[in-house]
């Protein structure tokens, strides 16, 4: 006899073609029906869809239901948790998941209870790295529905990580909302044949819910009903908790599957959303980078100083980042009202987490030396030594200057770019504005930062000129030449011992896709854009930066019609700027576009000349490496697949092609699609931008059969055709082999951006809030309260302040498949005590106490590492 847990639930997109605000309304009576079903036992149980969220907002309009809605969690009738959103998986940081899920599980907590299952049950695809991100949080279980492959036949099963990690997992084939129709059909018996197929157990799960479907007070009479047609099953009311504990006698321990599940099988899958509203994309990436590698480590060495960590605007913070990466957030396949809320959440969010790393930036430096000016202070919140050249912005009285470290020294630097302001006060009639000139400089010097520390740099008027770059036929430095020749960049690595002629393209083609996905344009002309007709050239070599500015429009045709009749009646203006540095191997770039084109995809492309068998990119806490194309390419059709499974691949941090001579590497700071197309050699292409006008689209030549989202409804999306300007950035890396750890280390340096601050009284609107006073304070506290890694083998993660306050919480991982058998040391400046947390921050073990160094254990391949470091508890004068 087969038993069949019957979950009521409901899967709430908090907003898609709605807005929040409209759904919120909807939710607040969803909430009335779903309390009354519990105190009237007309169910007895409800799953709120594994996320926090949306109680999140109810709540704060309705606190007095915390009670009733605590009863119920506590009871293990009202199931939530443990995310606080649902998350997209494929372009999300491991750090934004482990901080969506950690606050997803404080916060069900706080009401009694939080489901520990890894709950996904709507997401565009399942990364390799969820098994263990899981167990990190001592989560046993998960479920989904998307991209298990044809090849499988599996609905139960362990899914394990390259760390050893497993959790029982149930693969919904049929889909979240498989169990309506136990609801609206008489005969439940073909609906159990469709949910127990392609396995052996006689457990079997039936999630009775849709999306914002209402409660179904008629629940316990249909069970009944089904159950007295049915001959070889029963239909138990339940939940998914129970459902796993009755699962687990049912699965073999053998029966394992790893890797990551994007295969559009049972379900679409939606490939091409990777590049879908790269505005959005962009942003909550920037989001990301400043959160996890500017403020949380800041606020940890503004704290040794007596700055109360502002642990609350944080986590709204990241609360702004997790309702931004909510799968159909994410993804971006929403209405442009909708796009819009999101874009703006951002900005606010931006705002905020900037704002707090200027107001650090500022108490921090002007306490040092308070009773002098004119200084710049250079800081380094990461825990360990920096070797960099810095871009920075200085205000002077003086075109000229020279800046002087700590022993008197002059130090080398460039001006890049130096502009003329005015501070006088302003006049309706400008010629009686008075003359109170001064220059914004921006300049390149060379840095050896210490870890969690400053260096401080004396700013001195001059009458010597002061060093700029110089006109040149090319830029050079250590590892490359770079020159414009004949209309196109040429390319020559050093290290490779190789040319690579016009290594830098654009590929302009028709998107007839929607915001789900890209599909070609059915009468398709694709360009490859050159960079022929310049308005303005400019190369520029400096003993620090050289760089090569190319400013120019190319032309395209204005929409499907015009590109199928090869009219060039569009346009894009744009500005490339390609960058060198002595320091290190990135080739910086930068495009500015203003877009006046629709429906249109624009990649660059990259010719490596690789012989690569697969692609590789990062994964939340990994790497992955892909074929080149799809198993199923070529017959997807045949094979039933939902979508053509297009080489488009997902990527967070890095796109890399490599063979035994050469490597090349894309860092980003925002696009996350790529793909590897094969011609006479190996084109790596990664995606600017993508325009489309609608929602969903029927019927494309990628994704035949219904539209996605709306299937009877056309909803225009003008705004996501992304019309106006863009700015795109990323660096290119060429060199003889790929190594992991180095490149997210190469990545990481780029996120340290900004991160100065100039004591002066000379331009008063260097941020938005240097206009106001502050209060400066005594900065002899806790010096010694910092870590320096070193050697370190495995990758940087995060780094902020544990959960009590009374430690730092440090993560590193192994992103690669072999033992690190010597990751590193960490060392710290007093003693300190040295403990291992999980991922949810709660500590699990003592590693060791009262020690100066720890010379980490070997990493386990894949292994995520959380350490807890405690110092000698001291007495803290409080600094606000």
């Amino acid at each position: 006899m087969k038993e069949i847990y019957t979950v009521a639930h409901t899967h709430w997109d908090f907003e898609w073609y709605f807005t929040r605000q409209e759904a919120k309304v909807q939710f607040i009576f969803h909430m009335d029906e779903v309390l009354e079903a519990l105190e009237t036992n007309q169910l007895d149980f409800y799953t709120l869809d594994g996320q926090m969220s949306i109680l999140d907002d109810y709540l704060q309009l309705f606190p007095e239901k915390e009670v009733q809605i605590k009863k119920f969690v506590e009871a293990q009738r009202l199931f939530v948790g443990p995310w606080f959103t649902q998350i997209d998986e494929m372009t999300t940081s491991g750090e934004s998941i482990v901080r969506n899920l950690r606050i997803g599980i404080h916060e069900a907590e706080a009401l009694g209870h939080a489901m520990k299952i890894g709950y996904l049950p709507d997401s565009f695809g399942q990364n390799q790295d969820m098994p263990k991100i899981y167990q990190g949080f001592e989560i046993k279980h998960a479920l989904f529905w998307r991209g298990m492959p044809k090849e499988a036949q599996a609905r139960y099963f362990y899914w394990s990580s390259n760390d050893g990690s497993k959790v029982l997992t149930a693969n919904i084939k049929n889909g979240y909302y498989s169990g309506v129709d136990l609801i609206e059909q008489a005969d439940p018996t073909n609906l159990i044949k469709r949910i127990s197929s392609d396995t052996t157990s006689k457990v079997h799960i039936l999630p009775v819910g849709g999306d914002q479907r209402a409660v179904d007070f008629n629940f316990k009479e249909k069970i009944a009903e089904g159950n007295a047609k049915l001959e070889d099953a029963v239909l138990i009311e339940s939940n998914y908790p129970t459902f796993f504990k009755s699962l687990e006698s049912q699965v073999s321990e053998n029966s394992v599957f790893s890797g990551e599940f994007i295969e559009p099988t049972d379900s679409k899958i939606h490939r091409g959303i990777y590049s879908s509203r790269y505005d959005l994309k962009q942003l909550y990436d920037q989001l990301e980078r400043i959160l996890t590698y500017q403020l949380e480590p800041l606020s940890v060495l503004a704290r040794n100083q007596g700055i109360t960590v502002k642990q609350g605007l944080i986590k709204n913070i990241w609360k702004v980042v997790a309702r931004g990466q909510a799968h159909d957030s994410a993804g971006g396949c929403n209405s442009d009202k909708t796009n819009k809320d999101i874009y703006m959440r951002g900005i606010n969010g931006l705002q905020e987490a900037q704002s707090c790393v200027d107001y650090l930036l500022r108490k921090l430096s002007s306490s040092i030396h308070p009773n002098k000016k004119n200084e710049v202070f250079i800081w380094n919140p990461l825990p360990f030594e920096w070797k960099m050249i810095k871009i920075i912005e200085i205000s002077t009285k003086a075109a000229n200057f020279s800046l002087v470290d700590s022993e008197g020294e002059k130090i080398s630097f460039e001006i890049l770019e130096q502009t003329k302001e005015n501070a006088a006060l302003l006049r309706r009639n400008p010629e009686e504005r008075l003359d109170d000139s001064f220059y914004i400089s921006k300049i390149a010097l060379k840095c050896n930062l210490p870890a969690m520390s400053w260096l401080c740099y004396e700013i001195i008027e001059e009458t010597e000129e002061s060093p700029n770059l110089k006109e040149a036929e090319k830029i050079e430095n250590d590892w490359y030449i770079i020159q414009y020749k004949d209309g196109r960049l040429d390319l020559y690595s050093k290290e490779n011992k190789q040319w690579y002629h016009n290594f830098l393209t654009i590929e302009d083609g028709g998107d007839e896709g929607d915001t789900y996905d890209y599909s070609p344009a059915f009468s398709d002309w694709i360009l490859h854009l050159g960079f022929n007709e310049l308005v303005e050239k400019k190369t520029e070599q400096g003993n620090l930066v050289s760089r090569i500015f190319l400013k120019g429009r190319w032309k395209v045709p204005y929409d499907l019609k015009a590109r199928a009749e090869k009219i060039l009646n569009g346009w894009m203006d744009y500005e490339l700027c390609l960058s060198l540095n002595r320091q290190n191997n990135r080739i910086d770039l930068q495009i500015e576009i203003d877009n006046q084109a629709l429906d249109h995809r624009v990649r660059i492309l990259l010719d490596t000349k690789t012989k690569a068998l697969y692609s590789t990119s990062d994964t939340p806490f990994g790497i992955i490496d892909r074929p080149i194309n799809d198993l199923h390419l070529n017959d997807w059709r045949e094979s039933e697949y939902k979508e053509e499974p297009t080489g488009m691949r997902p990527f967070i941090h890095l796109a890399n092609l490599h063979d035994a001579e050469q490597s090349w590497t894309f860092l980003t700071r925002g696009t996350k699609d790529f793909q590897v197309l094969q011609k006479k050699v190996q084109l790596l292409a990664i995606t600017i931008f993508r325009g489309v006008g609608y929602l969903g689209r029927p019927d494309t030549l990628r994704r035949p059969g219904d539209a996605s989202g709306l299937q009877t409804k056309k909803v225009p999306t003008p705004e996501s055709q992304l019309m106006g300007k863009l700015i795109f950035e990323g660096s290119i890396i060429v060199e003889t082999e790929f190594d992991a750890q180095k490149k997210q280390e190469d990545y990481l340096m780029t996120t340290q951006n900004g991160l100065y601050y100039q004591t002066q009284d000379i331009n008063r609107f260097t941020t938005p809030i240097q206009y106001f006073p502050i209060n400066l304070m005594n900065l002899q506290q806790n010096e010694e309260e910092w870590i320096r890694a070193e050697k370190l083998s495995v990758v940087f993660s995060s780094m902020q302040t544990t959960i009590d306050q009374t430690g730092i919480e440090l993560r590193l991982y192994n992103p690669t498949n072999d033992v690190q058998s010597e990751p590193g040391s960490l060392i710290f400046g007093t003693k300190a005590q040295v403990k291992r947390l999980n991922l949810e921050g709660k500590a699990k073990e003592t590693i060791a106490s009262d020690i100066k160094k720890h010379s980490m254990s070997p990493f386990r391949p894949g292994e995520i590492r959380t350490y807890g470091i405690y110092f000698e508890q001291k007495e803290r004068k409080s600094n606000v």
